[in-house]
């Protein structure tokens, strides 16, 4: 049988850009960010954040796998 599902190797950006949650994201729901001027799916980076992150808060865009935007809340991005 062959397998269609690659999974894609994470990109850290060389630095984090701001990006504004449009959909919540918590540590089991990815969500949407805006960023780079377009909407993006969206998750934590660290699978393990037990932070919830609403509408119009900002997150540190730190990467991507594939097209999902890697995030963490500010509060950990500093």
């Amino acid at each position: 049988m062959v397998n269609l599902f690659v999974p894609e190797n994470v990109e850290v950006f060389s630095e984090a850009v701001m990006g504004t949650v449009e959909k919540t994201i918590t540590q089991n729901l990815p969500g949407r960010v805006k960023c780079l001027g377009s909407y993006w799916p969206a998750r934590f980076y660290h699978s393990n954040c037990d932070v919830i992150v609403f509408p119009d808060d900002f997150v540190q865009v730190v990467g991507r796998q594939g097209i999902t935007m890697l995030v963490l809340p500010r509060s950990l991005g500093n």
